[in-house]
C-alpha cells in the first residue's frame, strides 16, 4: 500500500507539472486598462468668435431690414461634474459689428405729382455681455450642454429723411441714438477636450430683445436753413437675434476625476456618443397669414397654404449616459415651399374692382435644436427635440384695377424679403446600421413668430392720356405661419457605431 501511494503521488505531481508547462506555453490575456475619463470640473478662461444677426423693425417708419455681422471676445466660467452631469456658470463679453440698413423712396412723378420722400435707417450692435448657467451631459472628452441667462447689448441707431414737396420745398432730418438693452437668452452647444487643459467648443445662442422705444435726437433743415434739434420716439423691435460662435477654453487647476461620482457608462448596445454629419430630404406643408390683406367680411382672405420639398445637410454631437442620450444638432435646408392666393373686391378709393395676387416662398430654412432621447434595444434611438427655426422668405403682391371712368387702369406690384424666426418641436427615431452609418426619420412642427416687413414696389396710374408712376411702400404687413416637416436622412458618425455589444471590459 505504501508503494502504491507513492506511485499515485508521483503521478499526480507529474500531471500538475505537465499542466503547468502547458499553461506556460499559452498566451496570457493582459488585464484591460480602464477607459480614460475626463472630468470637466474647475475654472476656465477662453476666447470666442462668431457671426450673427436678425431683423430690425422700425415700427412707425415702416422700415424693416436684416442686420448681420461678426463678433468676438472672451469668457470665464466654472463647471462642476457629478457622475455624467455637468453644471456651470459662464460670463462672456463680445465686441460686435452686427449692423444693417434700409432706404425707401415713396412718391410720384407726372401729372399727379405729390412729392417724394426718401427715408433710411441704420442699426448696429457694437458690443454684448452675457451671463448664463450651463447644464449638460459629459462622456469622457465630449460635453453637450444647454444654457440660459441674460444678454445685454450696446446699440447705435440713426435715421435720415429728405422730403421734396410739390411746391419745391426740401426738408432734411438727421437723427441719432445710443442705447443699452437686455433680454433673456437661450442656447446649446458642444465642447471637446483636446487634453487635460485645452478644449474647443461650438454653440448657438438666441436672444429676444423685443420692442423698445428709443428717443432719436438731431437737427433738421428747411431749404438749407438749420432748424432747432428735436426728438422722435421710435419703437424698434428686435424679436430674434441669432448667434453662432466657436471658441477655445483653457482649464485652470487640477482635472482629476471625482472618485465618489464616476461617470455613468453607456448601456449595452450601440454607443451614440460622438459627432455626426449627414444629409436629409423630405416634404413640408403649412399655413401663411398676412395681416395687411385680412378682410373681416371675406373669411380666409390673406391666408393660404404653403407646400413643397426640402433637402439639405445636418450635423451635431450626441452624448450617452446609461440609456439616456442628449445631443445638439444644426440643419440647413433648401426648400421649394410655395403658396399664394387671389383676392378680388371693390376698391373704395378708385371705385373699381381690384384683383390682387399674393405669393410667398421659402428659399432656405435653418434649425438649431437640442435632442433628448433613449435607446430601445441594441441599435434604435428614440428622441424628442426643441429649438429655433430661421427662414429666408420672399413675399410679393400685385394688383390690377380698371378705372370705371375713362377706361384707365391702376396697377401695383410689390415684393420684399424678410428673415423669419420661430419655435421648433419634433420627434424622431434613428437606427444604427453598424460601422459609421445610421438612418433616421423625423417630424417637426414649426410656429413662426409674426414678422413685420414692408414690401416696396411701383404704382402706375394710367388715366386716359395721363400716366403717373411712383414708388410705394404699403402698410406694415405682419406675416405669421406654421409649418409641418417630414424628413428622412442618413448620418455618418465620426466615432464608429459598433452595433450590438455583448460584453464590456
Amino acid at each position: 500500500m505504501a508503494i502504491t501511494g507513492r506511485l499515485i503521488s508521483a503521478a499526480t505531481l507529474g500531471l500538475a507539472l505537465t499542466q503547468a508547462a502547458s499553461a506556460a506555453d499559452l498566451p496570457v490575456k493582459a488585464a484591460a486598462l480602464p477607459v480614460p475619463a475626463f472630468d470637466w470640473s474647475g475654472v476656465y478662461v477662453g476666447v470666442h468668435a462668431g457671426y450673427g444677426g436678425g431683423m430690425k423693425d422700425w415700427t412707425n417708419e415702416q422700415l424693416n431690414f436684416p442686420a448681420r455681422g461678426f463678433l468676438g471676445g472672451a469668457q470665464i466660467g466654472i463647471n462642476k461634474q457629478i457622475a455624467s452631469l455637468v453644471f456651470g456658470v459662464e460670463l462672456e463679453g463680445s465686441w460686435a459689428d452686427i449692423s444693417g440698413s434700409q432706404t425707401l423712396t415713396t412718391g410720384s412723378m407726372g401729372p399727379f405729382f405729390l412729392g417724394t420722400l426718401t427715408a433710411s435707417s441704420n442699426s448696429r450692435i457694437e458690443g454684448m455681455a452675457t451671463i448664463t448657467g450651463r447644464a449638460g451631459l459629459a462622456a469622457d472628452r465630449w460635453f453637450v450642454f444647454a444654457k440660459g441667462g441674460l444678454t445685454g447689448a450696446w446699440e447705435k441707431h440713426s435715421y435720415n429723411q429728405a422730403l421734396n414737396d410739390a411746391f419745391g420745398g426740401t426738408i432734411v432730418e438727421h437723427l441719432d441714438a445710443r442705447e443699452f438693452r437686455w433680454a433673456p437668452t437661450i442656447g446649446f452647444g458642444a465642447e471637446y477636450a483636446l487634453d487635460g487643459r485645452w478644449s474647443v467648443k461650438a454653440e448657438y445662442n438666441y436672444v429676444g430683445f423685443g420692442t423698445r422705444t428709443t428717443p432719436l435726437i438731431g437737427p433738421a433743415t428747411f431749404n438749407g436753413v438749420t432748424l432747432p434739434s428735436f426728438k422722435v420716439n421710435e419703437p424698434i423691435a428686435q424679436d430674434a437675434i441669432h448667434l453662432l460662435k466657436v471658441g477655445a477654453n483653457y482649464r485652470l487647476g487640477p482635472t482629476a476625476v471625482d472618485p465618489i461620482y464616476p461617470p455613468v457608462k453607456p448601456a449595452l448596445g450601440t454607443d451614440w456618443t460622438g459627432a455626426f454629419l449627414g444629409a436629409q430630404g423630405g416634404y413640408g406643408f403649412g399655413h401663411m397669414q398676412r395681416s395687411t390683406f385680412v378682410d373681416p367680411a371675406n373669411p380666409g382672405s390673406g391666408a393660404y397654404d404653403m407646400k413643397g420639398w426640402l433637402g439639405g445637410v445636418d450635423g451635431g454631437v450626441n452624448v450617452q449616459s446609461g440609456v439616456f442620450v442628449f445631443g445638439v444638432e444644426g440643419e440647413w435646408m433648401w426648400t421649394g415651399l410655395r403658396g399664394g392666393q387671389t383676392l378680388s373686391g371693390p376698391d373704395p378709393f378708385f371705385g373699381g374692382t381690384a384683383v390682387t395676387r399674393l405669393d410667398s416662398s421659402i428659399d432656405w430654412l435653418a434649425i438649431a435644436s437640442a435632442r433628448a432621447g433613449f435607446v430601445a434595444g441594441d441599435r434604435l434611438m428614440i428622441y424628442g427635440k426643441g429649438g429655433i427655426a430661421i427662414a429666408s422668405e420672399r413675399h410679393a403682391g400685385s394688383t390690377v384695377e380698371p378705372l370705371p371712368a375713362g377706361g384707365g387702369l391702376v396697377t401695383e406690384s410689390t415684393s420684399g424679403r424678410a428673415v423669419h424666426s420661430g419655435i421648433v418641436l419634433g420627434v424622431g427615431a434613428e437606427y444604427a446600421l453598424g460601422g459609421n452609418w445610421s438612418i433616421k426619420g423625423e417630424y417637426d412642427y414649426i410656429k413662426m413668430i409674426a414678422q413685420q416687413h414692408t414690401d416696396p414696389g411701383v404704382l402706375t396710374i394710367n388715366a386716359g392720356p395721363a400716366t403717373d408712376q411712383g414708388n410705394i411702400a404699403p402698410g406694415v404687413d405682419k406675416v405669421g405661419q406654421t409649418l409641418n416637416l417630414f424628413k428622412l436622412g442618413v448620418n455618418y458618425h465620426f466615432s464608429p457605431l459598433p452595433g450590438a455589444v455583448t460584453a464590456r471590459y
